[in-house]
């Protein structure tokens, strides 16, 4: 049975959807927009730092030997993981769009870099949602992994938009330093494992 449990996919989407359904609580009792808005923006980017950091991770899972179903069993989540980073970026903006209720002001924040730069993670974001699908992958062909890669590009102006809007930034060193730390391990694996298999 725990296994089972483990192994489900709909026992997988519930864990992710647990962090919406605990800001909603928060939100019936302190009536707060802008908790809300910064929650939701601290998920989406967890949400991307898990996505990221599943092909790092799969190769310290085979490095330490713990056979091939972890490793086998966090690929199969990537996409509802990159999923979940997509809709908390969504509830991010939709929240942002509801609490400010102007067109004007929206697009005169859209001028400045902080908010620039989270319009154009969230674009990118809609893209690779759009296409995360298997009928997308064979209609793109080679073009899909490449698609795919504007991931990191989105990380960077997702982490820029989060540096930029908000005065304490020792949030975000602690979300990114476990990320940098992993991708670097990665790096150094595949520079000395040229021939290896690709994560």
């Amino acid at each position: 049975m725990p296994r089972r449990l483990v192994d489900s996919h709909g026992a997988f989407r519930l864990l992710l959807a647990l962090p919406w359904i605990g800001m909603l609580i928060q939100f019936a009792r302190l009536h707060s927009w802008g908790l809300l808005i910064g929650q939701s923006g601290e998920w989406a980017v967890r949400m991307l730092i898990l996505t990221l950091a599943v092909s790092p991770a799969r190769i310290v899972m085979k490095q330490l030997h713990m056979g091939p179903h972890w490793p086998m069993w966090l690929l199969k989540r990537r996409r509802e993981l990159g999923m979940a980073c997509f809709l908390y970026a969504l509830l991010h903006l939709s929240i942002y769009l509801v609490r400010q209720w102007n067109i004007n002001v929206v697009l005169f924040d859209m001028k400045f870099i902080e908010y620039a730069t989270g319009w154009i993670g969230f674009v990118m974001l809609l893209a690779l949602a759009i296409t995360s699908n298997d009928a997308s992958v064979h209609w793109l062909g080679i073009w899909w992994k490449p698609l795919q890669r504007l991931v990191y590009v989105s990380a960077i102006a997702i982490f820029l938009h989060w540096y930029l809007i908000r005065q304490d930034h020792s949030g975000l060193w602690l979300h990114l330093l476990p990320l940098v730390a992993l991708e670097g391990y990665r790096v150094i694996y595949n520079y000395r494992h040229p021939a290896g298999m690709k994560h």
